[in-house]
């Protein structure tokens, strides 16, 4: 087990009736083992639910959670 738990969370978006997928990289320590094993149980989604950045948290409820291996950020090219 890593340090990192990374994970693909699809949310709601309610004012557009489509979904939206933000990647999240948190800590094991910070979510917990129960939390980085089970994130679709409903006491996690709410846990993962408050970690997400404010603009993608306030779209609507995560309706899917899927494990990832890793996030890498890719800078940007001119």
């Amino acid at each position: 087990m890593g340090d990192l738990c990374c994970f693909l969370v699809t949310v709601y978006y309610i004012e557009f009736g489509t979904t939206l997928d933000c990647a999240l990289s948190v800590k094991r320590a910070t979510i917990g083992d129960h939390c980085a094993d089970n994130p679709m149980d409903p006491v996690n989604r709410a846990r993962l639910h408050n970690l997400l950045p404010l603009h993608v948290r306030s779209c609507g409820p995560i309706v899917k959670v899927e494990r990832m291996f890793d996030i890498t950020i890719v800078p940007e090219y001119k």
